[in-house]
């Protein structure tokens, strides 16, 4: 089966599956929002991602002097969501906007019904292709054609162009929404595997602040090469008695 078809069909199946009955309006999230900063996936998960070979290999040798945002490259929505600057989103009834400080980038997650585009794996974005439906209070977002190029975090964990990113907005509080996120991507991972932030409302005031980053960057040359990992090593996960 074709690549497009098969994330077309899987679109539509995610979108046609039963939800709660909608009979209360959804929580409304706009606002200005700070991040819980997150530098390091791995300590909020307090080990190492569930590697592939390919995957544990390429978390060693990663050199932080090729950080993608060094040469201007946006971040995507994982790394957009764990970085030390606040976000504006702003919900309607078919679609949030939210627009990061970070790199001044936006993203849009349709609540329209629609599914992910035929052509998503030819034309990937380095936020992704977002769709979103209201399950009770939380809104679930699927994300895919995140492109491959981009950092799920600051210390350099990657990913291919087969992630998946299911993200769950539950909002706790008149002041925090729960962020809930789960990363699927066969080629770095075993398995999908989750955390857990909060994002914390601003105070009165609080502004998006201007962030450029440019062509012709002058320090590039002077970044030396770093690889932190190279003495880590890679034990694959073990199956509990009874698991699948």
């Amino acid at each position: 089966m074709p690549a497009r078809i098969a994330v077309a069909i899987c679109a539509l199946l995610w979108l046609a599956a039963p939800a709660a009955a909608q009979t209360a309006a959804p929580p409304d999230m706009s606002g200005f929002w700070i991040n819980q900063y997150t530098p390091d996936l791995s300590v909020v998960l307090g080990k190492q991602p569930p590697f592939t070979e390919f995957g544990a290999e390429r978390w060693r040798t990663v050199d932080t002097a090729k950080d993608p945002t060094a040469i201007c490259l946006p971040v995507g929505p994982s790394r957009g969501f764990t970085a030390p600057f606040p976000f504006i989103l702003v919900q309607h009834d078919k679609m949030i906007s939210i627009m990061f400080e970070y790199q001044a980038i936006w993203r849009a997650i349709y609540l329209d019904g629609r599914g992910h585009p035929d052509d998503l794996a030819d034309y990937p974005y380095f936020m992704g292709h977002s769709i979103g439906k209201w399950e009770g209070d939380t809104l679930v977002v699927d994300t895919q054609g995140i492109d491959e190029r981009s950092w799920l975090d600051t210390a350099g964990h990657e990913h291919s162009a087969k992630l998946r990113l299911t993200e769950r907005f539950k909002k706790t509080g008149p002041d925090t929404i729960q962020w809930t996120v789960t990363y699927d991507d066969p080629i770095y991972f075993t398995r999908p595997w989750s955390i857990e932030r909060t994002f914390t409302r601003g105070k009165p005031g609080d502004r998006v602040l201007p962030y450029t980053c440019n062509e012709n960057n002058k320090d590039v040359e002077h970044l030396m090469p770093f690889q932190p990992n190279l003495n880590y090593k890679h034990v694959p996960e073990t199956k509990k008695p009874g698991g699948d």
